[in-house]
C-alpha cells in the first residue's frame, strides 16, 4: 500500500507562509485623523467625509469616513477602526438634508433626501479636494466650501 502524507518541513513551511500573508494583509497602521468642514465660513454639521486613496482599486479598497459634528469637526475611521493609513487621498464631501414633505401631504415611504451641496464635492473623479496623510497624527487644516 503507497504511503500518502507530507514531509513535515513542507507542512511546516506552508504554515509559515500563511501565517506571514495573514500578518501582512492585517497589518497596515492606521493613524489619527482630525479635520473640519466649512461651508461659508461656517461649520457644516452632519457631512460624510470620505477619503478614497489614491489610485486604489474600488473593489479591494476601504474608503476611510467620518461625519462633521455640530461644529464641523470630524474624525475618520476605516472598517471600523480609528484613523486611515497614511498616502494620498481623494476626499468628497456629501451633507444629506430631508426634503420636507408639503403642508397637507401625507409621507407614504422613507424620507427623501437631497444634498445640501448640490454635488458639488460627491464625485472623487471631479473633486478638487487631494489630502495626503502621513505616519502620526493628522491634523488637518478646514476644508473651506463654497
Amino acid at each position: 500500500m503507497p504511503r500518502v502524507g507530507f514531509r513535515l518541513s513542507t507542512v511546516s513551511g506552508l504554515l509559515a507562509l500563511v501565517c506571514l500573508l495573514n500578518i501582512s494583509c492585517s497589518s497596515e497602521k492606521y493613524y489619527p485623523v482630525k479635520g473640519k468642514v466649512l461651508l461659508n465660513d461656517q461649520p457644516l454639521a452632519n457631512a460624510t467625509v470620505a477619503f478614497h486613496p489614491k489610485g486604489a482599486n474600488d473593489l479591494k479598497t476601504t474608503t476611510s469616513t467620518g461625519v462633521t459634528k455640530e461644529d464641523g469637526t470630524f474624525t475618520l475611521t476605516t472598517g471600523g477602526k480609528e484613523g486611515a493609513p497614511a498616502g494620498e487621498y481623494i476626499v468628497t464631501i456629501i451633507c444629506s438634508e430631508t426634503v420636507g414633505v408639503k403642508k397637507g401631504e401625507i409621507a407614504t415611504g422613507p424620507p427623501e433626501t437631497v444634498d445640501k451641496l448640490k454635488g458639488m464635492y460627491s464625485d472623487k473623479s471631479k473633486s478638487k479636494i487631494t489630502v495626503t496623510l502621513v505616519a502620526g497624527e493628522n491634523n488637518l487644516e478646514p476644508f473651506k466650501l463654497k
